[in-house]
């Protein structure tokens, strides 16, 4: 019995000493995962992938900050119904539309070791808009050219930048590192508008630490 602890206990010093960092360390992260995104006064969230790479340094045993930089298909989907049943109150068609916002982002967050291994982690995340569409049986339909159309000379355009409060916790085991993460949206996808429309963003991504 006294060897069966021993191992163990000599197992779970290996594992710490595998997730543990010095202060001065810096490692590079390759990142891949998923997003559920939705806007605030969106229908349903929508999958996407995400990928992109983190550069992590440690001033200390147990903080570190990390800038990333990550690729996202953000946005939502609406359910557009055409024709509407007055006996029954239903609709007799209708069809999935998605919304779908390219943005590179770069987080820089601020981590927090409260084991070894194990992150809090906050910071914060400029965004900019690579390119945006609306997307409904198969055709695509340019955002920017569809707001012009409806808020001619309303001066309302869809932000090219955004900015958002990221907030998460990390794991890592043998430099393989789950990262679970939300982002709070703090500006309004489109400009000029009384109503505060905002990104929400959850994201699962798995990485490897060089």
């Amino acid at each position: 019995m006294k060897k069966l602890f021993a191992l163990v206990a000599l197992m779970a010093l290996t594992l710490s000493a595998q997730a543990q960092h010095e202060e001065g360390d810096f490692t590079i992260q390759p990142r891949v995962g998923f997003t559920v995104s939705n806007i605030t006064d969106g229908d349903k969230s929508k999958l996407n992938l995400t990928y992109g790479v983190d550069f992590e340094r440690f001033f200390a045993d147990q903080f570190s900050v990390s800038l990333g930089i990550m690729f996202t298909n953000q946005g939502c989907k609406y359910d557009i119904i055409y024709d509407m049943d007055k006996s029954t109150n239903r609709s007799s068609s209708n069809e999935m539309t998605k919304l779908n916002i390219y943005y590179g982002n770069i987080p820089i967050m601020a981590n927090f070791y409260v084991l070894p291994g194990l992150a809090l982690k906050a910071g914060v995340q400029p965004a900019f808009r690579v390119k945006a569409n609306i997307e409904q049986g198969g055709n695509k339909l340019d955002v920017d050219k569809m707001i012009d159309m409806l808020f001619a000379g309303e001066g309302n355009k869809l932000n090219t930048f955004d900015l958002s409060i990221p907030v998460g916790l990390s794991y890592e085991f043998i430099g393989i590192t789950a990262d679970v993460r939300y982002n709070f949206g703090l500006t309004k996808l489109i400009s000029n508008t009384d109503n505060g429309i905002r990104n929400k963003v959850f994201t699962v991504t798995l990485g490897y630490k060089f």
